[in-house]
């Protein structure tokens, strides 16, 4: 925007040394090199083509930067109008963020942390929530346990999409009683079952083993798994055997029982 005037002359490579151009490192030069000289901004050696003055650049905005190279990065920008098309399209992106926002342009950064601040308030309030489900649903899981030896055991096909929250539940029965063997199910989808399994301490002395016990009902329903005696996890593909897997849950614990 200076409006520097661009020159360009061919001169020995010693007197554009004395000039103090600038050469790019690791590029090699002959006795004549081309100076390109930009008012008192820049002189450099160059054999690209160049304006006659720099305020025909316009508007200069680099887009990217990135390595190319060991020691080598490439940085590339756009100029003159393209810079208008980039600002009239970061507008209207702009515009419409707003409009989702349902706010101005001028008060989206600040709306824009408001609803974050819901988002994670929200967050908040559903794990809580979901915490007090759980705990109700684990003592109703708990009241279901049937003797089976010297432990009891529950066995039981749960709502619950993602493992960890299914997991939770799990502990969560096992942490009302010691002697406890906790099997839940979950259909995923079409063809996904997700199995989690979990033993008491009292219960693992008496042989029980989580892992073991998924490794069996696991295969039962199409798939595999496995874990810690006190804690485990396993997949299912055939949900239409379900029903048979988790039938065969207490036959399995009893096998194991000292």
């Amino acid at each position: 925007m200076e409006g520097y005037t661009i020159e360009t002359n061919e001169m020995p490579i010693e007197e554009a040394k004395k000039l103090g151009a600038m050469a790019l490192f690791g590029e090699k030069y002959g006795d004549t090199v081309r100076v390109v000289k930009m008012g008192d901004a820049s002189i450099e050696l160059c054999g690209g083509t160049h304006l006659n003055n720099t305020a025909k650049v316009g508007t200069f905005k680099i887009v990217s930067e990135a390595s190319v190279a060991a020691g080598v990065r490439r940085v590339e920008a756009i100029t003159g109008r393209e810079v208008i098309n980039a600002i009239r399209t970061a507008n209207d992106s702009i515009q419409q963020a707003a409009d989702t926002l349902k706010t101005t342009p001028a008060e989206l950064l600040r709306r824009a942390g408001q609803v974050m601040q819901e988002i994670r308030t929200l967050g908040h309030e559903k794990d809580a929530l979901r915490a007090k489900v759980a705990a109700s649903q684990a003592v109703e899981l708990f009241g279901m346990a049937k003797a089976e030896g010297n432990v009891k055991v529950v066995a039981a096909k749960v709502e619950i999409d993602e493992m960890d929250a299914m997991r939770d539940l799990a502990d969560k029965v096992r942490d009302r009683g010691e002697d406890i063997v906790c099997v839940l199910a979950s259909v995923v989808g079409d063809s996904k079952i997700n199995f989690a399994a979990v033993c008491g301490k009292e219960a693992v002395k008496a042989g029980a083993h989580a892992g073991n016990i998924l490794k069996q009902v696991a295969k039962i329903a199409g798939g595999g798994g496995g874990g810690r005696p006190d804690s485990a996890t396993a997949g299912g593909k055939d949900p239409s055997k379900l029903e048979e897997a988790m039938a065969a849950v207490n036959g399995i614990v009893a096998s194991m029982l000292k």
